[in-house]
């Protein structure tokens, strides 16, 4: 399904920084680019990863500094959380995590209760207040990347000077605010609770390989297939330098750490390649190990 969904949303700072013409142009060319992720990742939360979002600058304004963005939503994904298209959906989503990490007050929640009856969930933080949040607001504050990005664009500018921060919807009645004495609340928070470490020997068939670094490649267990990083730099820079050459069908027989980590939505499972014992080709193919 492919939809068109467009608001128009501000980002302000407010402060005596701001009215001295102190915020540094390369400090707000910063913030603008974290929102932007931001906004980026929770769209793909709210509308399914194939959704694209369209986040540009359409103008400046007031004695505070006020930013105001064009949003586009394109390609709303069949599965997304909010089938209804509605952009106040997505833009509540984004304030409704800002309103979550002023809740948690920067550390793990102390529980997390799954509704049996809707996709919200009851958070409770380690002072034992509680509050109910749809279950992509946690998601998106538990992705890294998320929340490196409101580390950027809310902590920053609040531990250097400036009052408050607000974000808000210039078409519907949306909008979160963060003060100064709140800024250590939009540190990342790691929301993984280790559960156990298996380390296995076993071979595996080569699915796609990554040249990219950081990349992951796939592989095939014989049963399903998976994404894993590989960390042997030994392997590698052999294949950095091309002295590995893979083809279909190809077995790592490998040590291989599984782990698995519990968020507070869901269990998570990650495999890491520690080391490649050996390169099977297709037509040399015997036993493992």
């Amino acid at each position: 399904m492919e939809l068109d969904i467009r608001d128009l949303l501000s980002l302000e700072y407010h402060g005596d920084k701001v009215a001295n013409g102190q915020l540094r142009a390369k400090d707000v060319a910063k913030y603008i680019s974290a929102i932007d992720d931001f906004m980026a990742i929770t769209t793909k939360h709210a509308y399914g990863k194939d959704a694209e979002l369209t986040f540009d600058v359409s103008g400046f304004r007031n004695q505070s500094f006020d930013i105001d963005f064009a949003l586009q939503v394109i390609n709303l994904g069949a599965a997304a959380m909010f089938a209804s298209g509605s952009p106040k959906d997505l833009v509540m989503l984004a304030t409704d995590c800002i309103k979550a990490c002023i809740h948690l007050q920067g550390q793990q929640p102390k529980e997390v209760q799954k509704s049996t009856v809707d996709k919200s969930v009851h958070v409770t933080n380690q002072q034992g207040d509680t509050q109910v949040f749809h279950i992509e607001t946690i998601n998106v504050i538990a992705d890294p990347k998320a929340a490196n990005s409101l580390d950027c664009f809310i902590r920053e500018p609040l531990s250097k000077g400036l009052e408050a921060v607000k974000v808000k919807s210039s078409v519907h009645k949306v909008e979160a605010h963060a003060a100064a004495n709140e800024c250590d609340y939009f540190k990342p928070i790691d929301f993984e609770t280790p559960l156990f470490t298996n380390s296995i020997k076993t071979g595996l068939v080569i699915e796609s390989p990554s040249f990219k670094d950081g990349n992951k490649w796939k592989f095939s267990d014989g049963q399903s297939s998976f994404y894993a990083e590989i960390t042997d730099e030994q392997f590698l820079e052999r294949v950095d330098n091309g002295e590995e050459r893979f083809g279909k069908n190809d077995i790592l027989l490998v040590e291989m750490d599984v782990i698995q980590t519990q968020t507070p939505t869901c269990l998570k499972v990650e495999k890491i390649i520690t080391k490649v014992i050996d390169h099977q080709y297709a037509q040399k193919q015997s036993s493992m190990f």
